[in-house]
């Protein structure tokens, strides 16, 4: 049975794979949990981009709601000619050297905008980084969602300057991979060493909508280096792919885990929070994981 597409009445599940205002998501974190209670999810993981900024507001407003908060991130890494995602669940978020070890890839994400931003002024378009800055920071006003400044908040910017029609065609013709705009990402973090950084601070990690990154060859060697599970549920996985990555985590003893990977409203075909219903014992997995159960 593949659980992405349980959908009963009154099923309570989780969702471990959303994201808030603290990286490219639309909602304040307290807002996605407050939405999340109303889809009937019990447990939640916040795994924002490179952030943990905004973990604290949802415990907070889950004892509030009664939805369990699980800390998390997204590691964006690069691997041969595009990115692979690595999420980490239960980390240590408030352990100086893992904070300090964030906001490298902070002052590096900041870099690459800059860089961006530049060459957007030589094709004759010219936008602020305050500009892009505000659209980071949205209506949650901490600095340290600039940690994960990226090309959707420049897109956005660019569609309210009406230099674009939509964020697809700003991708399109100026900031997707190869386009005049680009800027490769700096100090590249690579899969295995988001592997180790996860453990190093006490969390799971698990190999984040396999399917979608398409680089199957890797999975055994991040196992080697501490890779715990695969995101095997979410919503780009159709069926085939469900079963296919089903089958790769038993063979290899994997944790299977999924989430909708939510941005929230106003993002074009965002999927919403609960559209993955995770049962709570793949939950129990990955608590047994970490020693907690």
């Amino acid at each position: 049975m593949s659980y992405s597409y349980i959908n009963r009445q009154n099923l309570k599940f989780a969702d471990l794979h959303t994201h808030t205002k603290h990286s490219d998501g639309t909602f304040t974190p307290s807002e996605l949990v407050e939405y999340a209670a109303k889809q009937g999810v019990v447990v939640l993981s916040v795994t924002d981009h490179d952030s943990v900024s905004g973990i604290d507001e949802a415990i907070e407003t889950g004892f509030r709601c009664g939805v369990e908060i699980i800390p998390g991130i997204e590691l964006n890494t690069d691997f041969k000619d595009g990115e692979l995602h690595v999420l980490g669940y239960f980390i240590d978020y408030k352990n100086p050297e893992f904070i300090k070890k964030l906001n490298h890839f902070r002052e590096s994400r900041i870099e690459r905008m800059r860089l961006m931003i530049d060459k957007l002024k030589g094709n004759g378009h010219s936008i602020s980084f305050d500009e892009v800055r505000d659209e980071a920071l949205g209506a949650t006003g901490g600095e340290n969602v600039l940690g994960s400044i990226g090309r959707p908040h420049l897109a956005r910017v660019m569609v309210k300057r009406k230099i674009v029609e939509d964020e697809r065609v700003a991708f399109e013709r100026y900031l997707g991979n190869g386009k005049s705009c680009y800027v490769e990402v700096l100090n590249k973090l690579a899969p295995a060493d988001a592997v180790r950084f996860i453990v190093e601070f006490g969390g799971i990690a698990i190999m984040a909508h396999p399917g979608l990154t398409g680089r199957d060859e890797i999975i055994a060697e991040l196992v080697k280096e501490g890779l715990a599970g695969l995101e095997v549920y979410h919503t780009s996985h159709d069926p085939q792919a469900t079963k296919k990555y089903e089958k790769i985590a038993a063979e290899l003893n994997l944790i299977t885990t999924g989430g909708s990977d939510c941005h929230g409203p106003k993002r074009d075909m965002a999927p919403y929070c609960g559209s993955i219903k995770l049962p709570l014992q793949l939950v129990e997995a990955l608590k047994k994981k970490k020693g907690i159960i």
